[in-house]
């Protein structure tokens, strides 16, 4: 969980795979949302399909499981990630695996020593947690880092339900508030965000990704009182009844693992 009113850091993600709070006074990670020890099924579905091609960027890799299954799959992965701590998990279970990855500690909007490198980029949940800034470069450091022809599967939050589940974006109210008001409706944000960076979509629709719920179910009335105090009461209703919902359900779903509502985008470098 993010400090209300700003975007996560690399410096929340990397306390947050640490299993520590990512402000003070705030309470452990109750786990890590996107942890489910296994390759999206979407993304493994996409490489069933012959989406994945050449070298292989996963941005924002966190554990590396995206990682580690493309090169099961004998492609050449490079993954890189913000956070160290990810990093090194990461490593870790590559190596339990039995495959080989390039792991290493990245800015994702600056990514020196990448150019002209890859032809096809994974991106799991990445571009929702950046500020309209960080979009902007990571956007145009992405089409530098890639070669001509290269593909971008970019996989983010949507505003959609699956039967009744909506994505858990309560945990982190500051970044829809922004997303869906200060920089307009996510999906036109990706619209005009990559077109303006030279990538053309070539496909923008509705997908699922697996979450582990346990991470999900944490009271709001957890947070320190001075960290409540900044949420809007509306974000403060919308995290609780977000959460209830999820603990009504964690003793009726297999490892604690649910499908969320995302948004996949498919789009192709534009030389």
């Amino acid at each position: 969980m993010t400090s209300p009113g700003t975007f996560p850091t690399a410096d929340n993600f990397d306390k947050l795979y640490r299993g520590e709070s990512s402000f003070e006074g705030g309470p452990k990670p109750a786990g890590i949302p996107w942890d489910v020890h296994q390759p999206q099924p979407q993304l493994m579905e996409l490489e069933a399909l012959g989406g994945i091609a050449g070298e292989v960027l996963d941005i924002g890799c966190g554990l590396g499981d995206n990682s580690i299954f493309l090169a099961s799959r004998g492609y050449s992965v490079t993954g890189l990630d913000s956070s160290p701590a990810a990093i090194e998990q990461a490593r870790s279970r590559a190596a339990e695996a039995g495959v080989t990855v390039a792991f290493g500690v990245a800015d994702a909007t600056n990514l020196t020593g990448y150019d002209e490198r890859f032809d096809t980029v994974i991106d799991s949940a990445l571009y929702h947690c950046l500020d309209e800034d960080g979009r902007q470069a990571y956007t145009a450091v992405l089409h530098r880092a890639t070669r001509p022809g290269a593909r971008w599967h970019l996989y983010c939050f949507s505003d959609g339900n699956i039967n009744g589940m909506t994505a858990p974006m309560g945990a982190a109210p500051e970044v829809v508030e922004a997303m869906l008001q200060g920089l307009g409706t996510i999906a036109q944000n990706i619209r005009d965000t990559l077109t303006a960076n030279r990538w053309r979509i070539n496909y923008f629709g509705p997908t699922t990704y697996l979450g582990n719920i346990s991470a999900f179910i944490r009271d709001v009335d957890d947070l320190p009182e001075q960290q409540r105090a900044k949420i809007s009461p509306g974000a403060v209703e919308q995290m609780r009844g977000i959460n209830n919902r999820f603990a009504t359900i964690v003793n009726l779903v297999d490892d604690d693992r649910v499908y969320l509502p995302f948004t996949v985008v498919h789009a192709e470098r534009v030389d």
